[in-house]
């Protein structure tokens, strides 16, 4: 178990992934990407809604999209709260797409009553759930 570390991913109602096989973990915080591996230093970052990576004991990666919330690593365990956080093979493209159209078509036709900065929040989650899918495809 020395070369390996727990990861657990809650939202507020789900435990959305839990395993204590995991070799790697790659995760967008507000400070740039973290690389994450078995007996790294205790932190805690903030994190932004992206797509992340991780690597089981075969070396295999999976995907998850987390939107947004905190990361802490201490003592082996990466534990990730996060408002929402789902596999990739359970992300409905379509849904995600359409999301996509709206906030950009949002975007397009701005006014007044328009909460921007609500809209790019909404783009930028549509486009890490779409990359989280692809990735996960690729196995990258």
């Amino acid at each position: 178990m020395a070369n390996l570390m727990q990861l657990n991913v809650l939202s507020p109602d789900a435990y959305v992934f839990q395993a204590d096989n995991i070799s790697y973990v790659d995760a967008h915080t507000e400070g740039g990407a973290v690389g994450i591996l078995p007996r790294h230093a205790t932190m805690v970052a903030a994190l932004d809604p992206a797509p992340l990576k991780y690597r089981d004991e075969t070396g295999e990666a999976h995907y998850l999209f987390v939107d947004g919330g905190f990361l802490e690593v201490k003592d082996n365990v990466v534990t990730i709260l996060s408002v929402a956080a789902e596999i990739a093979e359970s992300i409905d493209v379509e849904k995600a797409e359409a999301a996509l159209e709206r906030a950009k078509a949002k975007i397009d036709n701005l006014d007044k009553e328009i909460d921007l900065p609500a809209v790019q929040a909404d783009l930028k989650r549509a486009e890490a759930r779409i990359k989280t899918v692809k990735l996960s495809k690729a196995k990258a």
